[in-house]
């Protein structure tokens, strides 16, 4: 992912998984040249298993970002609920989905939860 050309303050919220051999997870993306999330696919996977990395653009306000945040993940689960995503399990970041407009935990970060490291 190349987001030097993006303004703001890109994090990762969220790493889930699907079967390998289930359809790739493109029109989820929100890869405009406009979108404040991001959805792509990890650089490293599980055997078996294709993990993506959901992305917000923290640059337009924590509380805003937080409800993208949400928004995001509740999408990826309606996807998952209706059999579009076969194999879905959240790997990480469930706590975005009850955040209440603050950050889950001080000092939380998904590199730390996960072991993923960061694309930049």
């Amino acid at each position: 992912m190349d987001r030097s050309n993006r303004a703001g303050a890109w994090q990762r919220i969220a790493v889930f998984e699907i079967d390998a051999d289930a359809p790739v997870v493109d029109d989820l993306r929100g890869n405009a040249p406009d979108s404040r999330h991001l959805i792509i696919p990890a650089r490293e996977s599980p055997p078996g298993l294709r993990w993506y990395e959901i992305y917000v653009d923290f640059g337009i306000g924590e509380v805003l970002a937080i409800r993208l945040a949400q928004a995001q993940l509740q999408t990826v689960q309606r996807w998952a609920a209706a059999g579009r995503m076969p194999g879905y399990r959240l790997v990480s970041g469930h706590e975005w989905l009850t955040a209440d407009g603050t950050r889950p935990r001080p000092g939380w970060r998904l590199d730390r939860v996960s072991g993923a490291s960061d694309l930049d």
